[in-house]
């Protein structure tokens, strides 16, 4: 049933009982509030656990059912009153929603976080090591690039720090032949532009350079031109389940 559908059922209900002249746009948002308070008694005082715990109980689950419906229904109601299309207008959101809160990077943020690394906001193009190094102030060492290769056994992505490159003789001998990825490849496998690619959160095997592994923490490209991470190598390392190679030049 999608929205249109509810809302005829919900204003034939309604006009059958001549409850029409109480549903004032006013009085349909304050029974909106009314309703989702009921519906927050049943989780006032309770943990996560006692809640999952607490709809196992059939009545008790039918009974949150029955209030998210109340909200539902008075929702759909108040969109019939001022004209709005509900299906429309949730498409339309959605759609706004994914253009203010694009999912690669909310994603990589949450990964960052939850390793406890920090994003950078730059607020300016950062295209370069040494635009990194000068503007936080760091040694390319302690910067780390993520390149995208094609060998013959698939994608890599190579970690290496900003001093070094990456050797394709050395990795010939673990992967065949081997080049690097053109900027059109390096967005069709990891969803990202030259020189936004993150260290982490892109899906392919991934190789990092023993080099890396040496620095406290270090600095990589934050998923934007205009956006760095700072992390712990060991934590690129875990979360990609990378292999440790000897790959820098």
């Amino acid at each position: 049933m999608n929205f249109k559908e509810l809302e005829e059922k919900a204003v034939k209900f309604r006009d059958k009982r001549l409850w029409k002249k109480y549903h004032t746009p006013k009085n349909l948002a304050i029974s909106i509030a009314v309703e989702v308070g009921e519906l927050l008694e049943h989780f006032q005082w309770d943990t996560n656990e006692e809640i999952f715990e607490k709809v196992k109980n059939p009545k008790i689950k039918e009974e949150i059912g029955d209030e998210i419906a109340d909200v539902i229904i008075y929702l759909t109601l108040l969109a019939h009153e001022l004209g709005i299309d509900l299906d429309e207008a949730v498409e339309k959101k959605l759609k706004k929603n994914e253009e203010k809160y694009p999912a690669k990077e909310i994603r990589l943020q949450e990964i960052v976080e939850e390793l406890g690394g920090e994003i950078i906001e730059v607020g300016k193009e950062v295209r370069s090591v040494k635009q990194v190094t000068k503007l936080l102030g760091v040694k390319p060492e302690q910067v780390v690039k993520s390149l995208v290769f094609i060998t013959e056994k698939g994608p890599i992505l190579v970690i290496v720090d900003g001093k070094s490159k990456a050797s394709l003789e050395k990795l010939a001998k673990y992967f065949g032949k081997v080049r690097m990825a053109n900027k059109e490849e390096v967005e069709k496998i990891t969803g990202y532009k030259v020189g936004e690619v993150p260290p982490l959160g892109v899906p392919i095997k991934t190789i990092v350079d023993n080099g890396v592994l040496e620095k406290d923490v270090v600095i990589a490209g934050g998923g934007r031109i205009d956006r760095l991470i700072k992390i712990k190598p060991e934590k690129i390392l875990e979360f990609q389940k990378a292999e440790v190679l000897d790959i820098a030049e």
